[in-house]
């Protein structure tokens, strides 16, 4: 593995309780709350937090770089109808927090699936959360049934051109002066508006519900806590990927997302890739009703129900 100091600019150019289990007991027994599972899991020094709901082979949802659990709550009950759905924070997000040293993502994955008695799941990952997937679909082939892709980012990918680099530099710029919420803007101008959009273009909720996310992640995050990447990265090794992969991708998201989804099509055997038109990076958010149905159709047709 090769550490890599995470800082906003990574996190922008992909994406208290003890341990156990918490179920919820103070609605009717029968309703779709009542089967809703949370709690922390003990992860090499650390505590994840996780919430599990339905029945059915496993599925697990990885969010996106500064987002967390809650960019999957237009999915995560639509899917509990046919799968034992597990959505968490990755380390430093959400509820997950970092501590001081060095980890990998896909460590803390691999054990949170032993702690919940996962042998094998689909994932399903957006952004930082594909890129997890993906190297997690190489260094664990025997773990993963099936990989759904959407905008996703891959180790040892570098994103370049004018829209990234200046969004990017501006944003580090505005976190190096503590001027937080300028930051969170210019990661919604490259990751939530895209490109070729301004801000008046998007659905103002989904911006909103980005930059709630967004904040809080920023506002939380572990400095000390660095990550460390698959070595030799994914980007060159995604023929090894052997589970059936789709890849979701909208027309706005960054070409470098775009480029990287042409990649998975060409390298992995079998693996499709469907393009939303009129959507950029945030494809699950934008358009939810087409996005679940995308998925729900594909895991169908690959793992069952």
């Amino acid at each position: 593995m090769k550490p890599v100091l995470v800082t906003l600019m990574v996190l922008a150019t992909v994406f208290f309780f003890s341990g156990g289990c918490n179920e919820a007991s103070d609605t009717p027994e029968g309703t779709a709350v009542s089967r809703l599972k949370t709690g922390f899991v003990d992860v090499r020094e650390t505590k994840l937090y996780y919430e599990e709901m339905g029945q059915g082979p496993p599925l697990v949802m990885i969010h996106g770089g500064l987002l967390d659990r809650r960019m999957w709550d237009p999915q995560f009950e639509a899917f509990a109808a046919a799968y034992r759905v597990v959505r968490y924070d990755v380390r430093n997000h959400g509820s997950s927090r970092g501590v001081p040293g060095e980890f990998t993502d896909i460590d803390d994955l691999l054990g949170l699936l032993d702690q919940l008695n996962i042998d094998r799941a689909a994932v399903v990952g957006l952004s930082l959360g594909a890129r997890i997937a993906i190297d997690f679909a190489i260094a664990h082939p025997g773990r993963v049934d099936a990989l759904v892709l959407a905008s996703p980012g891959a180790s040892g990918y570098e994103f370049k051109g004018e829209a990234v680099t200046s969004n990017t530099e501006q944003m580090n710029r505005a976190a190096g002066e503590g001027d937080l919420q300028a930051a969170v803007e210019y990661f919604q101008r490259s990751w939530t508006d895209g490109p070729r959009r301004v801000p008046s273009e998007v659905d103002p909720s989904v911006r909103e519900a980005v930059r709630v996310m967004a904040m809080d992640t920023v506002q939380g995050y572990n400095i000390e806590s660095i990550t460390t990447e698959l070595d030799p990265p994914a980007i060159g090794r995604l023929a090894e990927i052997r589970a059936p992969t789709l890849a979701i991708v909208g027309d706005l998201d960054m070409p470098g997302v775009l480029e990287i989804a042409d990649t998975v099509e060409k390298s992995v055997a079998g693996a499709e890739v469907i393009v939303l038109s009129e959507v950029a990076h945030m494809v699950n958010l934008e358009r939810p009703e087409e996005f679940n149905a995308i998925v729900l159709a594909y895991l169908a047709k690959t793992i069952g129900e």
